[in-house]
């Protein structure tokens, strides 16, 4: 641990974990002592995982309580972006088994990455003038990424991790096997697409449909939660299926385009280059990470990717996705 706290005084303290600021005026009035900060890292196991966070608000505290809770066997470590990205390299990378992304990357108004910019006349697909326009990911995550894939690294995509980089890096798209976005139109693999939808707090059973896989151990035939769902493309072509949910909108064929059909996968596995990748789409809020099915559902999720197991079965099945750096 003491390695993992050194490491992240070298990338910014204040953006890792929380440290309290003395005061050196001796003349000051004293203080009452403060609250002890947060150390934003917890467990002393082998299985090492950064936890990637940025653009999307959510509870911290209980948030935090759920990888807490995932087991004494996983240390893990939070980063927000910009500098998760210098993570996302081989030279970096190799602090952790596991990266867990619960970002928003390359949407983000915060960094400046996102903006609207209007649009003459208005049309269709951009009926309010505007449309949303994303810088590129930089030169170096551009290489450092698909490099960090090719040597292999276990990969946990959560949530609305799934509106990453949509607009402006489809190969990253293809790491993940889907995409969202709740307030744009997307081209996705050609393809044009109406805003996604979401549905939050829904009531929803999700059922195992692959029960052999070690992600879906100890869920039974599946369990019931309520958080929020999704509408958007899911490239069921491209991934293994392990859960599904109950939940269909009504009117999720707005959400996409006719030569789509709407997709109620809830989890799934795949590889990328040669790493395994791991999506779960539920993960909102409270509601979902107090739930101990949930729980499971992640730690075992977070296993996996980590496992000398999950390595083997990806480079024996590898994907390419990124045009080696030679080409």
């Amino acid at each position: 641990m003491k390695k993992l706290l050194a490491l992240a005084g070298v990338f910014g303290v204040a953006a890792i974990i929380s440290v309290p600021l003395m005061a050196q005026n001796p003349a000051a009035p004293a203080q009452p002592p403060a609250a002890a900060p947060r150390v934003v890292q917890g467990g002393s196991g082998p299985i090492r995982m950064l936890l990637i966070t940025k653009a999307h608000p959510y509870e911290r505290e209980p948030f935090y309580q759920m990888f807490d809770a995932l087991g004494a066997d996983i240390t893990w470590m939070h980063v927000d972006h910009p500098a998760a990205e210098v993570f996302m390299t081989p030279k970096y990378a190799d602090r952790y088994d596991v990266l867990t992304f619960y970002d928003m990357d390359g949407a983000q108004a915060d960094l400046g990455r996102s903006r609207r910019v209007p649009v003459n006349p208005p049309n269709a697909l951009w009926p309010s003038g505007t449309k949303i326009q994303v810088d590129s990911p930089s030169a170096d995550l551009q290489k450092g990424f698909p490099e960090l894939l090719r040597q292999g690294k276990g990969i946990v995509f959560f949530h609305h991790a799934l509106a990453s980089w949509i607009h402006s890096w489809p190969e990253y798209v293809e790491v993940m096997g889907g995409a969202c976005d709740w307030g744009n139109p997307i081209n996705i693999r050609g393809i044009q697409h109406p805003q996604s939808g979401f549905f939050g707090m829904t009531p929803q059973h999700i059922s195992v449909v692959n029960k052999t896989h070690p992600i879906t151990q100890g869920l039974g035939d599946g369990f019931d939660i309520i958080d929020e769902a999704y509408a958007c493309p899911v490239f069921e072509d491209s991934v293994t299926p392990l859960m599904r949910t109950d939940f269909v909108p009504a009117d999720h064929n707005r959400n996409l385009s006719p030569q789509y059909k709407y997709s109620n996968l809830a989890a799934w596995v795949k590889t990328a280059e040669n790493s395994p990748i791991a999506y779960v789409q539920m993960g909102h809020g409270p509601a979902a990470w107090g739930n101990p099915m949930y729980r499971k559902l992640m730690g075992n999720a977070i296993r996996w990717a980590a496992s000398p197991e999950a390595m083997a079965w990806a480079k024996a099945n590898p994907k390419r996705i990124f045009r080696s750096s030679t080409n």
